[in-house]
């Protein structure tokens, strides 16, 4: 599937200021932080839409994340603000796709793009993961934005 721009409002937004404890020695982002902004996001995303990962873990249910992009396109340095928003990518039948969107606010420069795919899946306490479809209040709320469902 292709990516749609959303005309709606993103699924989750922030705004935050680069701390030092995700920066390098020169004070600019180190390369992992932002996978860390993106989990943040879509994990309050996730706890607001109904299904907080601590409870579906108790069911058994999860979201593992299965691939992983991030296009680094200008530098962020300590204490830059960012204003950080969630978007739905892709949907399918059993899988997901959120990209983060990460924005320097003092110049309006998109710096740092994630995109995370997770698979639903049952059995977490189990010895197989089996992925499952997704719940109907998360296609809805993906929905809102994404492309078509698919397989």
């Amino acid at each position: 599937m292709t990516a749609t721009t959303p005309t709606e409002a993103p699924l989750a937004a922030e705004r935050f200021h680069v701390p030092l404890g995700d920066t390098d020695a020169a004070g600019i982002i180190y390369y992992g932080a932002p996978l860390r902004w993106a989990e943040r996001l879509s994990s309050t995303w996730l706890r607001d839409s109904g299904l907080p990962l601590g409870g579906l873990f108790e069911e058994g249910r999860g979201t593992p994340a299965v691939h992983v992009e991030i296009s680094y396109r200008q530098p962020l340095r300590l204490d830059d603000e960012v204003d950080a928003t969630l978007w739905p990518h892709t949907l399918r039948r059993r899988s997901f796709t959120l990209e983060s969107r990460f924005v320097r606010v003092t110049s309006g420069e998109q710096a740092v793009v994630v995109r995370v795919t997770m698979v639903f899946v049952e059995g977490v306490h189990g010895d197989r993961l089996r992925a499952a479809p997704l719940p109907a209040v998360l296609a809805d709320q993906l929905l809102r934005g994404a492309p078509s469902p698919g397989d």
